[in-house]
């Protein structure tokens, strides 16, 4: 009979061991453990308890444990935490300790008890403790049967743990990666794509991307290169030639299934076996360089323009003048007074692009300044009237405020700059046409709107008018400008607290540039230094 019990013993033990090497799930291994120990050996409860340096033992699962039993042996665990002794024989020893005790306790299910240690490769992990509520003593095989079967729970927990962290450390790589700005596609040696991060289906304007059948080339199709040589061109010349090596290349990639094409720098870096000798994979980080290219491209069409912009009024003036100092010349009143006029014409100019220019600069530096005080914007607005109309021609300049407009808080002289480069650029876009600029109020902001007459501005630029050194493809060789005047409209407005705006006309009949300014309390300051950085 004893023969027996022994053989479906170890026929359970082999069973229960196919069992554990399956789970890989922490908690519900733990589970299964206890139970299959306290059946294993008739016993009635138990619990599994982990042991590290760094908490001391913890429970972590039970079975049949009433609260208070549980609550004793988890004061009893943590009352011995923070002790120095980490041999696996102390620690057992105290384990032992705590069956003694719960034995002693004469509790009516808790008549006997047994522990045994959890060990993985020589490293005491836990501990497995069974209790009987009956007082028949464990026999030395039921000890052996129990200590074969922990030996095999050791390895599986030992197992479940290293899958939880590289689960937890997959979870952080994978967070680590869909956090990246820059677009990131992992290949093999092959080329063959393993994964790609939502930057990069962002950049290439994918969607869902499916990338079990795609290579690196099928996502990085280059259309011209700058800089650089395609990757298996670098390959085939030796690359990585170390661990740390980088490979380059700027240049334009196609999107995804499209023809369209954007500007972007990949830097591909290899990751090798442990021993350096291989090549395991290859990440390659893919940045979009539109904004970059496109702000070159505006300093250069800017540097071009300012040159041509401030060479053409000093060639005026120095005409003018040179004229004027002919030896022998003698030229009469009107002459000398239209030549002087033309030179001051072209001198003012020559203030407004280096005031802007130094704006700009101050701008960029956080230094530009703005001096508030209570202005009446009508008048304002009446001021630069008079100071524009020898530009309009035939053309006027209509004002239209209603008669109880109220006193503003703000910067006159500034807020002057940007009625002037409202207007200026209303004459210079729409020539030939009035220019009508009118106010308005509610409780918080007063607007002021500048309308012209002319053809409006395409979807493109109303998108971009702002933007510093802009100026319109289809006017910039026609018109003059440095592309400064509305980016310092913007921002002397945004200082003080306002918003500017530009759309189209509802009668397709010109543009409408339109500010606010917020209105502040009489018991504020009035006169104030605000950084308009």
């Amino acid at each position: 009979m004893l023969q027996d019990i022994r053989i479906r013993q170890r026929d359970y033990l082999i069973k229960i061991t196919q069992i554990l090497t399956q789970e890989l799930e922490l908690d519900p291994l733990l589970w299964q453990i206890i139970q299959m120990a306290v059946d294993l050996v008739g016993g009635e409860s138990g619990f599994v308890a982990l042991f590290n340096r760094a908490n001391g033992w913890q429970i972590q699962t039970q079975m049949n444990l009433t609260d208070p039993e549980l609550k004793y042996i988890e004061t009893y665990l943590a009352g011995l935490s923070g002790s120095s002794a980490y041999a696996k024989t102390s620690e057992m020893l105290t384990i032992n300790m705590l069956v003694k005790r719960m034995r002693s306790l004469n509790l009516p299910d808790i008549a006997d008890g047994m522990g045994i240690p959890l060990i993985n490769r020589d490293k005491l992990i836990g501990a497995v403790v069974v209790f009987r509520g009956y007082k028949v003593s464990f026999t030395p095989y039921e000890r052996s049967i129990l200590k074969s079967f922990t030996d095999q729970a050791a390895i599986a927990i030992n197992n479940a743990m290293l899958y939880s962290e590289n689960l937890e450390e997959r979870k952080r790589l994978d967070a680590i990666i869909k956090s990246v700005a820059d677009g990131m596609i992992v290949i093999n040696i092959s080329h063959k794509v393993i994964l790609v991060n939502p930057a990069l289906q962002k950049i290439l304007k994918t969607g869902e991307l499916d990338i079990s059948n795609s290579y690196l080339e099928d996502l990085l199709r280059f259309k011209t290169i700058e800089e650089g040589i395609p990757l298996s061109e670098a390959e085939a010349g030796g690359w990585p030639l170390s661990p740390e090596s980088k490979h380059t290349i700027t240049g334009e990639i196609f999107l995804y299934k499209q023809e369209k094409t954007i500007p972007v720098t990949v830097s591909y870096t290899p990751v090798m076996s442990t021993d350096n000798r291989q090549i395991q994979n290859i990440i390659a980080l893919v940045r979009d360089i539109s904004k970059y290219k496109e702000a070159d491209e505006l300093k250069n069409n800017f540097i071009s323009t300012i040159s041509h912009e401030l060479k053409t009024p000093v060639a005026i003036i120095k005409g003018y003048a040179s004229t004027m100092n002919l030896e022998g010349a003698d030229w009469d009143d009107e002459v000398i007074r239209e030549s002087l006029t033309v030179i001051e014409e072209e001198a003012d100019r020559l203030t407004v692009m280096i005031n802007d220019l130094l704006d700009a600069s101050r701008l960029n530096s956080g230094t530009l300044k703005l001096y508030k005080t209570d202005i009446i914007l009508p008048e304002t607005c009446s001021g630069v009237r008079k100071h524009m109309l020898n530009q309009m021609g035939s053309n006027d300049i209509i004002l239209s405020f209603p008669e109880d407009f109220p006193l503003v808080n703000a910067d006159e002289d500034r807020i002057r700059q940007v009625l002037i480069n409202l207007i200026s650029n209303g004459i210079k876009y729409a020539p030939g046409s009035n220019i009508t600029v009118s106010g308005r109020y509610d409780d918080r902001f007063a607007y002021i709107s500048v309308l012209d007459e002319g053809p409006g501005l395409s979807p493109y630029d109303l998108n971009h008018v702002f933007d510093r050194f802009y100026r319109s493809k289809k006017t910039s060789n026609s018109v003059k400008g440095t592309g400064l005047g509305l980016f310092l409209c913007k921002a002397i407005i945004e200082a003080h607290g306002g918003k500017i705006s530009v759309e189209n006309r509802s009668d397709c009949s010109g543009a409408v540039f339109t500010f606010s300014l917020p209105f502040e309390k009489d018991d504020e300051i009035k006169s104030q230094l605000i950084d308009l950085s």
